[in-house]
Parts: structure tokens; C-alpha cells; sequence
């Protein structure tokens, strides 16, 4: 404990990504004078994202503060042999098999992450362990928590599925912060205790997110005309983000509309299947002659102003997203939002009223509604307006802060 301050330790397996976006809000949202926050990374960030973390008031540690891969577990291999044990033997005798194969990994890979979770709650001596990810990752954290004796706080970002052992851990777990409603009926229905679990939506720091700050003019950058009605798609170049739904909606509203522009942002996984990935996204820009039309930019750092530059951005996920932030960012920078109906979404949008809901993997329905905002200004200018009164209203960090420092002072009464 800092002097009469409450020391929280806040455990971040990811350093990069939407949760770390998250965990940046907290931090920097505590009241310096009654919270003192140390942040411990499994492997170090970026430069630039520890100055953030910094500027925000916490300290930093590393457990693997060299490396970025070192003591972390290598991604499991497809699961064909659990494909095998269900369709031979079914769903029960799966489960056990699963659990089995996570006690195995867990005392391979994961028990070095237990141990160096344990000795830093040990060095640190927090008032409470925050651990950052969901149940199933954040196992060896709980039971470091549990071993030290020390409160703990898991946020659940995720729809994964749960193990038994991480089940049976997750017992010694004093709170859990699911962001969404989807989130925590899936934690729930696995068997996690729905006593302990709060729904607390993520939050969009407006400081970053807001209509007053410059515009880039990505028309120019891109050499599209200034008429021209950019689409955009912001997240991760992966399967189920759902970019082939984007590209093919594109092309279906530009049958009737060639002003439309497809804007794809993000980058992708740093492997032979996600460069394959991309490559086919390509391929069919160009089978469908979008070449000029359709463009993949990579990663940016730049997405707030981007944003705001764009007409619509769009969230085609093909399966549900945990909560969705890109969604409440576009909010805050007052630019409509279609997202498809699954997950966090809907917690978040109230269809025809402060964004666009439509079905999963369904370009059609996709293309209806980008046709319906780009020739509609009466529906554009009420989403607009009234995604931007839920950011500041719904999703604000002053919000967020309050509610999680109210888990914590119940945890330490």
C-alpha cells in the first residue's frame, strides 16, 4: 500500500488493442489522491504506449521485460484431434478432454506465468489484483492473487469458453467486470457466479474522441473526390472482423451510387494466414473492380481523426463482437455507426435511433443500409446527434470510473 492511498495492480496480458485502450482510460481516470495504479505487463509495450501509461499516473513493470515472446505461451495448434473426440464421442467427453488439455498446457506454459504473477503481487504488495482479459487467460493471475491472499478483479473482455479448472479458479475471484451483457451471459451460462458479476461497458476517453480537434482529409490522401461518401472500417484484418462483407456491400451499393469509397484500416496478423488473408481481401477488390474504390491502408494511428473524415464507419463483424468500441469511438466523433446485430452491439445501438443494426454475414442487408445513410440527411443528422449525446452520456471515463472505484470500495470494506 502507498502511503493511505489504495495501491491497485493492474495485470495486462495483451499490450496492444482494444483492451489496453480500455485499461488506459482507467488508469488515467483514477483519483490520483485516493488510487495508486502499477500496471504489469507480461511483455513490455511500446515506447509510446508506455508514455501514455505514464502520463496517466501508473508505474510500469514487464514480467518479461526483453522480449516480448519469452515464458508466453506458443498458440495452440487447430484442434482437430478435439474436432475427433466430439464427433466420436460427443460433447461430454469433449469437455473433459479440453480441460484435461488446459491442465497440461497450464503446467507447460502458463505455471512460469503463475509463478512470476505470484512474486510480483509479492514486491508490489497492491490492495487488489485487477486482472484485465477475461477468465480463461487470466487463470494463472487469479490463482497468483489467490496464493498471495490479496482481493482480485477480473474484467471480462471476451466470448471465449471457459474450462473447468478455470471455472473452479475463477470461485476465489471477489468481482467480475464484464463489459457487456453478452459477455456476462456467456461467463454465466459457463458457470461463473452471476452474484459477482457487473456489467460495466467500456468507456471512450472524448478528450481523444471529440468533434473539436483537426480533420485529416483522407478524400485527398487517397485521391477521391471531396463528394465522394467514404466508408470505413476500423479493427483488425482478420476473418471474423468481417471485411469480405464490407467489400462485397461496397460494391453492391456502388451499382446505384459510384460515389461510394471503401475504407479498410487496420493491420494484420503478422503471419502466413494472415498475409494470406489480406492477400485475398486484394484479390477480390480486384475480381470486383474495386481497385480505385476499395482501400486497404494498414495500420494507422491516426483512427480519431479518420473517423471523424468518414461518413459511416462500419463494424461488419461476422461473429460477435465482446462490446464493440469502435462503435461508441465513432459516437464520439459524431460519425454514424452500422454494426452487425450480435454481441455487444446491440447493448450499445438502438436501431434507426443512434446507429444501424443489421445480421451477420449478410452483405445485402450490409449494402441496404449504407445506401439508406448515404441518401438519407434527416436519418444521418439524428444518428449523429444521438450517438454523440450516449458517448458523453453512457460511455464517458468520468462514468466508467466511478462505477469500478465503487467495486473496489465494496471489495475492501
Amino acid at each position: 500500500m502507498t502511503s493511505s492511498k489504495i495501491h491497485i495492480l493492474y495485470v495486462a496480458e495483451y499490450s496492444t488493442g482494444g483492451s489496453v485502450e480500455s485499461l488506459l482510460c482507467l488508469v488515467g481516470g483514477l483519483d490520483k489522491r485516493k488510487y495508486a495504479a502499477t500496471v504489469l505487463f507480461f511483455s513490455m509495450p511500446e515506447e509510446a504506449t508506455c508514455r501514455r501509461f505514464e502520463s496517466a499516473g501508473a508505474t510500469i513493470h514487464s514480467l518479461y521485460p526483453y522480449s516480448s515472446r519469452k515464458g508466453q505461451p506458443k498458440e495452440l495448434r487447430k484442434l482437430s484431434m478435439q474436432a475427433r473426440i466430439r464427433g466420436l464421442f460427443g460433447s461430454r467427453i469433449e469437455k473433459h478432454y479440453e480441460s484435461l488439455k488446459f491442465m497440461l498446457h497450464f503446467i507447460r506454459f502458463r505455471r512460469t506465468i503463475y509463478k512470476a504473477i505470484r512474486q510480483k503481487i509479492l514486491d508490489v504488495k497492491p490492495d487488489i489484483v485487477h486482472l484485465n482479459n477475461g477468465v480463461a487467460s487470466d487463470t494463472p493471475g487469479i490463482l497468483a492473487a489467490r496464493r498471495c491472499q490479496v482481493n482480485a478483479v477480473c474484467h471480462v473482455r471476451t466470448l471465449g469458453r471457459l474450462t473447468r479448472p478455470s471455472i473452479w479458479a475463477s470461485r476465489s475471484v471477489e468481482k467480475f467486470i464484464c463489459i457487456s451483457h453478452a459477455v456476462r451471459e456467456t461467463a454465466v451460462n459457463q458457470g461463473v457466479d452471476d452474484r459477482r458479476c457487473v456489467v460495466v461497458p467500456n468507456a471512450v476517453d472524448l478528450t481523444r474522441f471529440n468533434m473539436d480537434t483537426k480533420t485529416i482529409d483522407i478524400r485527398t490522401e487517397f485521391d477521391w473526390n471531396h463528394a465522394d461518401n467514404v466508408l470505413t472500417l476500423a479493427g483488425r484484418v482478420v476473418a471474423w472482423k468481417g471485411q469480405e462483407y464490407f467489400i462485397r456491400a461496397i460494391a453492391e451499393v456502388r451499382k446505384t451510387n459510384t460515389a461510394v469509397r471503401g475504407l479498410i484500416v487496420g493491420a494484420c496478423e503478422d503471419t502466413t494466414k494472415g498475409r494470406a488473408y489480406v492477400a485475398g481481401l486484394q484479390q477480390l477488390i480486384n475480381d470486383l473492380g474495386l481497385t480505385d474504390s476499395v482501400i486497404l491502408a494498414g495500420h494507422r494511428t491516426d483512427i480519431p481523426e479518420i473517423m471523424r473524415s468518414s461518413d459511416v464507419v462500419v463494424c461488419p463483424s461476422s461473429e460477435p463482437e465482446p462490446f464493440g468500441r469502435v462503435i461508441i469511438e465513432s459516437m464520439g466523433v459524431g460519425t454514424p455507426v452500422i454494426a452487425t446485430n450480435a454481441g455487444g452491439a446491440p447493448d450499445i445501438i438502438d436501431d434507426g435511433v443512434n446507429g444501424l443494426l443489421v445480421p451477420t454475414k449478410d452483405a445485402a442487408a450490409l449494402a441496404a443500409a449504407m445506401h439508406r445513410l448515404c441518401n438519407d440527411e434527416a436519418l444521418i443528422d439524428q444518428i449523429r446527434s444521438a450517438g454523440l449525446a450516449d458517448a458523453q452520456r453512457l460511455y464517458s471515463v468520468n462514468k466508467h470510473i466511478d462505477i469500478i472505484c465503487d467495486v473496489y470500495q465494496a471489495i475492501l470494506a
